[in-house]
């Protein structure tokens, strides 16, 4: 058992959410980190070589080479570099674009984490030359850099959803809750009874709510409210619209229900979210 893991004194600090952050860390045992309230973005952690574990609850997940651990916003974590040797490793730490949702609807472990285990060298090798390119971008200002390590992020989710489909057909996400989310993301704006999204599914509404926690490691409402918070900041970022022509559009009923919702997942107001973006813009030209 790795103690580090369980000493959680010190809380680590999470980066500012909406930033694009990636790197390569070598780290030798006794490296850890732990963040009881999870972090407000997305973290991808895939391992070159070496060991290193997550702790989420009572489960622990231990890393090696061409295993990926990808968190979500909120989950409580730690994690600690194994005695063996050095922990070789490439992650990024991101706030996904809406279009690339889907590709991080792969499969969950009981605990909430995303773990996947690349084999075979080609895959690999494809994985670590395009994480090597979301860091070189990343670590420039430039506003060509930073699409450039947009595309390269966006490569790394694809070439893992792909590869998931391709090696556990049986676990790729069941087309009547695909169905389900597509709908929903074409439609955030309206309300949605379980009743009738169950029938879209031909499904039961105890199944239904069943198969989609299944599915996805969200409720119903978890993940409804994920798509319409993503979609918000898409257009916070992208428009000059009012905040609460913002959340009726995307389907909350109230300004102030949203931006403490928003506030909950991404860590900042969408006022302050969205001067950040603008003022990120304004100084990269």
């Amino acid at each position: 058992m790795n103690e580090h893991l369980y000493r959680s004194d010190t809380e680590t600090e999470s980066p500012e959410v909406g930033v694009l952050l990636a790197d390569h860390f070598r780290r030798p045992f006794g490296f850890q980190g732990h963040r009881s309230k999870g972090t407000g973005d997305w973290l991808i952690v895939y391992t070159i070589h070496g060991s290193g574990s997550f702790r989420v609850d009572r489960e622990v997940h231990v890393c090696g080479a061409g295993d990926v651990v990808i968190l979500s916003p909120g989950v409580p974590h730690h994690y600690a570099s194994n005695e063996a040797g050095e922990w070789d490793i490439l992650w990024t730490h991101f706030v996904p674009l809406p279009d690339w949702m889907p590709w991080l609807a792969l499969p969950r472990t009981e605990e909430r984490l995303i773990c996947l285990h690349l084999r075979g060298d080609e895959i690999r090798g494809r994985i670590e030359q395009t994480f090597h390119r979301l860091i070189r971008d990343a670590s420039m200002s430039a506003p060509v850099n930073r699409e450039l390590a947009k595309l390269a992020l966006a490569e790394v989710l694809v070439l893992l959803y792909h590869y998931n489909g391709e090696q556990e057909s049986d676990r790729v996400m069941d087309e009547r809750i695909s169905q389900v989310i597509r709908y929903l993301s074409e439609h955030l704006h309206l309300k949605h009874r379980l009743s009738d999204l169950a029938a879209m599914a031909g499904l039961s509404p105890s199944r239904f709510c069943h198969l989609m926690k299944e599915q996805t490691g969200d409720t119903l409402t978890e993940r409804l409210t994920k798509m319409r918070l993503a979609k918000a900041a898409r257009l916070l970022e992208l428009t000059s619209r009012r905040i609460n022509e913002i959340a009726f559009d995307v389907g909350f009923e109230t300004a102030y229900y949203f931006s403490r919702l928003f506030t909950g997942h991404f860590g900042i107001s969408p006022t302050a979210y969205r001067q950040r973006m603008w003022q990120r813009q304004k100084t990269s030209l």
